[in-house]
């Protein structure tokens, strides 16, 4: 019988098989290109751009009282919120047809403005703070450091800042436009408006707006702000810079492909990684409060940023935590800020890292 195939020609043939396999696309990778910048056909996120210059501003304005001499009018800081009577000097802000106000997760919107009334009432008196007092506390430490505070030590201006930025804008990117309601499989991928892309293009877009971030983050992290600047300032324990830009870059490219199995990945990886920022966040306040637990004016400054970043994780409908262990964590700490104890920022922080898995770096961040 004739051999077929000398042993040369097979081993020829052998390769040309492996070759030809090598050259074939990998199944598990988007046969698409995913640009290095957030820079799409259709990108719009103008009106969360406008919103974090108006936090800007109504941030600015409340700090203002930290040094003491400056009475805050809760009315402005009303009128800021809800943008109604003019009150922003930034071009464009007044008339934009954005406010704050609408954006903020409903039912916390009551404690915002009481702490805007709160706030002006108590930058009236120009007395210190002190436990039961509430008005500017001084560093023990440092006399330039000086903070308008409750009489339970809540820092307004941080609350306040830190609030905000859970209940508006992780709220909205994370409880809102990254849900199915919004980017899930069933919403228009199809219709394109223009300048806006799709409707789940721009819902995208939105969420990324909120993130704070420039268009080649992290290759530039100037200009980053909220959740962007918080995000890089956490880089060096938690990484998730990359991998959230990363994710994002990469969802959008999905989305515009039609690829709803990456987009849902990436969705994923998204909202499980600014949870971690938030949550790292939070343990990283409670040890510079450690730090300074003999220093009234720090501690309450760095616990009313602790509380600010802790509450924003209730707004995710996919958290880790339990709002029954959210709790617990802010049961440690209690609320009066000048009575908390080394043990009760312990406890607090042991609780936090191990729901989120963070204890081999809780002593880190």
């Amino acid at each position: 019988m004739k051999r077929l195939f000398s042993l040369t020609q097979f081993a020829l043939l052998a390769c040309c098989l492996v070759l030809v396999q090598s050259c074939k696309p990998d199944e598990d990778e988007p046969q698409y290109d995913v640009p290095t910048t957030y820079n799409f056909t259709n990108v719009s996120y103008a009106g969360q751009t406008t919103r974090l210059d108006m936090m800007e501003e109504l941030l600015t304005y409340i700090k203002s009282a930290n040094p003491g001499g400056v009475t805050l009018d809760a009315q402005k800081m009303k009128d800021m919120f809800a943008n109604e009577n003019n009150q922003f000097t930034g071009a464009g802000l007044n008339t934009s047809g954005k406010q704050l106000k609408d954006k903020c997760f409903a039912p916390d919107v009551d404690m915002y403005e009481d702490y805007f009334e709160a706030a002006a009432l108590a930058s009236q008196s120009g007395a210190p703070g002190s436990n039961g007092v509430a008005g500017i506390v001084t560093s023990s430490t440092d006399a330039t450091k000086k903070y308008l505070q409750s009489e339970n030590g809540v820092e307004y201006a941080q609350v306040i800042e830190k609030g905000l930025m859970g209940a508006i804008l992780y709220y909205q990117a994370v409880g809102h436009y990254l849900t199915e309601g919004e980017v899930g499989d069933a919403v228009d991928n199809t219709t394109v408006t223009v300048g806006e892309g799709t409707a789940m293009e721009h819902h995208w877009d939105e969420a990324f707006g909120y993130f704070g971030v420039p268009v080649d983050f992290p290759v530039t992290t100037t200009g980053s702000r909220y959740w962007g600047k918080y995000s890089t300032e956490m880089d060096a324990v938690l990484g998730t810079n990359t991998i959230i830009m990363n994710a994002f870059l990469k969802g959008r490219a999905a989305i515009s492909n039609k690829d709803m199995e990456t987009k849902n990945e990436q969705l994923t990886i998204i909202t499980e990684n600014w949870e971690r920022i938030a949550a790292g966040t939070a343990i990283h306040y409670l040890n510079e409060a450690k730090e300074a637990i003999g220093n009234d004016a720090v501690r309450n400054h760095t616990l009313s940023e602790f509380l600010g970043f802790l509450r924003a994780l209730q707004y995710n409908p996919t958290k880790k935590i339990t709002n029954t262990e959210l709790d617990q964590v802010l049961a440690h700490v209690g609320d009066n800020f000048y009575e908390v104890t080394l043990t009760d920022l312990d406890n607090a922080r042991n609780l936090l890292s191990t729901i989120y898995g963070m204890d081999d770096i809780k002593d880190t961040l």
